[in-house]
């Protein structure tokens, strides 16, 4: 009896201690949101929109080309089928595909196609079809095959499509010279599979921040004599300085005074973060270089013909994006200015006949001030001389043709 009664109270101590313990629900491998974001990109083929319209804009809050915001889209959504995070973590959350590239290269997970990476399911490719080094369009990998990667890509002619790319196929859409590298999204960040590389690169890169850190205000302490106190002073400056650099972006804004543009025209492109003190690396991009130049201080010019995405990216975190459209520059001729020229012509031809014809009287020996100033005097004689001189041609003509009758 007694050994029951013991047996009896293990058994309701072990029911009890596993009630305690937190149920800590099992991440989606690796593998599996791959093919999630596979499956859903796949399931999208077929979808038809505008060259710049589409439902996936309609969700990301911009209409334009929306090859990017397909891409998006289909990580949120795989993200959110999987109870995970993919959107904004395993890749950015905006930009157009030169910040993505440059979002990627900064975590070290961009790869050129000419350093010979295998992509796999589920990675993102970039296109440069006019080998320009600037990336024109993104798709998402659904599989390979030897050389021959297959994709699903958003915004082909307004259309969802699967397309083949091999190193015979037509160029530049279907031939992998067009391919310019590939974007490996972080899908350990949302999954339980940590590789031993990222998590030991991780753990060297918090220790050599701390040992940055300490090394620095230790230095600015050799005079001290008192080291416990010097390693407590220097652990809540490293802490304090860790708050600080941890100060989060919640929002970004941009602005520019005009964004229709002509050839030659300049125009500033401001930005504007909060909280407002808070650090924010800015950086622009745009996907058109042949239509508009643009500095690293957001300084536009536009230089051709055609509309341009801009992309403006603070701490590879928040982006935000705007179309600048470059027309030709128009030369306007009012009517009036027309008006004002041509009697101004006309006078200047005036001027140079009086001019001409005063010369010769006072060749002649005419004082020309003297006959204005007494211009009423022979107005009327010389009218009269005139009138009679017309009369008597008339006179004599009328002779003359009576005579030949």
């Amino acid at each position: 009896m007694k050994t029951i009664k013991k047996t009896l109270s293990l058994m309701m101590s072990l029911l009890i201690l596993i009630a305690a313990m937190p149920f800590t629900a099992q991440a989606a491998s690796e593998n599996t949101l791959r093919n999630s974001v596979v499956s859903v990109a796949s399931n999208e083929v077929g979808y038809t929109g505008t060259s710049t319209y589409s439902k996936y804009g309609d969700w990301y809050g911009y209409q334009g080309s929306w090859c990017t915001t397909f891409v998006f889209w289909c990580f949120n959504k795989a993200g959110s089928n999987n109870g995970v995070k993919l959107f904004g973590s395993a890749i950015p959350s905006g930009g157009n595909c030169n910040s993505m590239i440059s979002w990627f290269s900064s975590k070290g997970r961009y790869r050129e196609r000419s350093s010979g990476y295998t992509p796999k399911k589920g990675d993102l490719v970039f296109f440069d079809w006019n080998s320009n080094d600037n990336s024109d369009h993104v798709g998402i990998v659904t599989g390979t095959s030897g050389s021959t990667v297959y994709t699903v890509e958003g915004n082909c002619s307004g259309k969802v499509k699967s397309r083949t790319y091999t190193s015979s196929g037509s160029k530049p859409y279907n031939n992998i010279s067009s391919i310019m590298g590939y974007g490996v999204p972080i899908y350990s960040s949302a999954s339980s599979d940590s590789s031993d590389e990222e998590q030991t690169t991780k753990k060297s890169t918090t220790t050599k921040k701390s040992s940055s850190g300490s090394a620095s205000v230790n230095s600015s302490k050799n005079n001290n004599s008192q080291n416990n106190s010097d390693t407590q002073t220097t652990q809540t400056e490293t802490s304090e300085e860790s708050t600080i650099t941890q100060v989060e972006l919640e929002s970004l804004e941009i602005r520019a005074a005009a964004y229709d543009l002509q050839v030659g025209d300049s125009v500033k492109l401001h930005y504007s973060v909060e909280p407002s003190d808070a650090p924010a690396v800015v950086g622009y991009f745009c996907d058109e270089e042949d239509v508009i130049e643009i500095g690293t201080d957001g300084n536009i010019k536009a230089i051709g013909t055609g509309t341009a995405t801009v992309v403006v990216c603070a701490n590879n975190e928040l982006y935000k994006q705007c179309d600048f459209n470059v027309s030709e520059p128009v030369a306007e001729v009012t009517r009036h200015a027309a008006e004002q020229t041509k009697p101004q012509s006309d006078s200047s031809a005036t001027d140079e006949t009086n001019k001409n014809t005063e010369s010769m009287l006072m060749e002649m020996g005419i004082n020309i001030e003297a006959l204005s100033q007494n211009s009423q005097l022979y107005i009327i004689p010389a009218s009269i001389v005139a009138g009679t001189l017309i009369i008597c041609v008339f006179v004599a003509i009328v002779k003359r043709i009576k005579k030949s009758k």
